[in-house]
Order: C-alpha cells, then structure tokens, then sequence
C-alpha cells in the first residue's frame, strides 16, 4: 500500500493497473484486422518503392500497428515518422503515450533497467518538442 493509499484510507486492492493494451484505438474485428493488415503490405510498399510522403506513411503504420496491438512496431513506425518530419502532432502524441505505457509497464514489473530505457526516451522526446518550438515560434 502506498504512503498516498494510507493516508487517503483507501484499500490496498484500490490500485489501479495499466493495462498494456490500453489505447486511444479501439480493438479490431477479424475483417478491420485483415483490412488493416493488407493496409500494412501497402504502406511498405510504397515505402520500399519511395512513393509518396514516406513521414505520413510510416506515421499512418504506427497507428495501424498500435491498433493491431503492436505497441513496439508503433513505437518503430512513430519515432520514424517524427525523425523525417520533426513537429507536434499525431506521431508526437502517440509516442508519448506509448511511452510512458512502456514505462509503466517496466515498473509494474520492477525492471529498473526498462525504467531507465523509457524515462531515456520520454527525455529524448521532451528536448524534440523544446527543439521544435524554438525553431517554430
């Protein structure tokens, strides 16, 4: 129980948990699955062959893969994404999200190895975001 539960008297059972597949997308169905998987093909595709924005593309792969419950190739697809096209948006918002599940994640399991790996990378993308907003404004 923590000092917080204690002092508020709550129940030692009153935690809340994250869970790992808690997103902003919502589950999909056997056909949105196969949709979104032949969307996957597509997108690396084009990515192989250079059409298109590749930035959006990898960006429109993290949600899919996200949605797909695939939050490592998101984070792959997202950290893309935002190195090609550096600025606030989808991409961005995302990643910290899926971050700080990731980091969530390796303290509920007392990895502090993982914990040091996730707060690495939420700082990485703290100085992107300081970065952007002095070259935007």
């Amino acid at each position: 129980m923590g000092f917080f539960n204690r002092l508020l008297g709550r129940p030692a059972s009153s935690t809340t948990t994250t869970n790992p597949r808690d997103t902003d997308a919502p589950e999909l169905d056997g056909a949105e699955r196969e949709s979104a998987i032949a969307r996957l093909a597509e997108i690396r595709q084009s990515l192989a062959a250079g059409e298109g924005e590749s930035w959006e593309l990898h960006r429109e792969a993290g949600i899919l893969h996200e949605r797909l419950g695939d939050p490592d190739a998101a984070i792959c697809d997202h950290e893309s994404a935002l190195a090609e096209h550096t600025q606030y948006g989808e991409s961005y918002n995302r990643l910290m999200t899926l971050y700080n599940t990731k980091l969530s994640q390796s303290s509920a399991a007392g990895d502090g190895d993982g914990i040091n790996a996730w707060m690495s990378k939420i700082d990485e993308l703290l100085a992107t975001s300081k970065r952007i907003m002095r070259e935007n404004y």
